[in-house]
């Protein structure tokens, strides 16, 4: 340890409004997707930013998208429900086109799984954050810690990381630390 380092904080939250809350969302995927038992799913956020010139003032907005992420190691199926904040809305099932996916990578500094699509599809991929969130958090549903779950999406990233590789498709070392 450095003269100015810190060591970091250990995430304060509540463990059993983290239950209640993975409960939930486990309610709200099985009412989105038809045979949601057969997922393992976890909490994951996208964010956008959009940047915007004015005649007196410049903005920038940041919109923060959540989503209940569902994966399948049998068929390797990803599944994407939109939530609002509070848990009390969802959206249809978005089932991530597998087939289009040609690189997988997870950055573990900024806890981001990233799906990038092949050129020519109409979007570039997903950039999927999957941290944990404390009980003061300001910007994410509060008090989410899904240690196991993201080591468990992680193992199965890793899969598909080395199908594609075997299917020739040249990947980014896999860094999990």
């Amino acid at each position: 340890m450095g003269l100015f380092s810190k060591k970091p904080k250990e995430l304060e939250y509540d463990a059993t409004d983290c239950m209640n809350k993975k409960t939930r969302i486990r309610e709200m995927f099985n009412k989105a997707v038809a045979d949601g038992d057969t997922y393992e799913i976890l909490h994951a956020t996208e964010t956008s930013s959009k940047y915007e010139k004015g005649f007196v003032f410049n903005t920038n907005t940041t919109t923060f998208y959540h989503y209940i992420l569902g994966y399948r190691k049998s068929d390797c199926k990803i599944v994407l429900v939109q939530t609002d904040r509070e848990l009390t809305r969802h959206s249809d099932a978005f089932f991530v086109d597998m087939d289009a996916v040609v690189d997988v990578h997870y950055n573990p500094k900024q806890v981001q799984a990233c799906l990038i699509y092949q050129k020519g599809y109409s979007s570039y991929g997903e950039i999927l954050n999957i941290g944990d969130t404390g009980s003061k958090t300001m910007c994410g549903i509060a008090n989410m810690v899904q240690k196991d779950e993201r080591e468990a999406f992680l193992d199965f990233l890793e899969n598909v990381h080395s199908s594609l590789e075997q299917k020739g498709y040249k990947q980014e070392k896999w860094k999990r630390q």
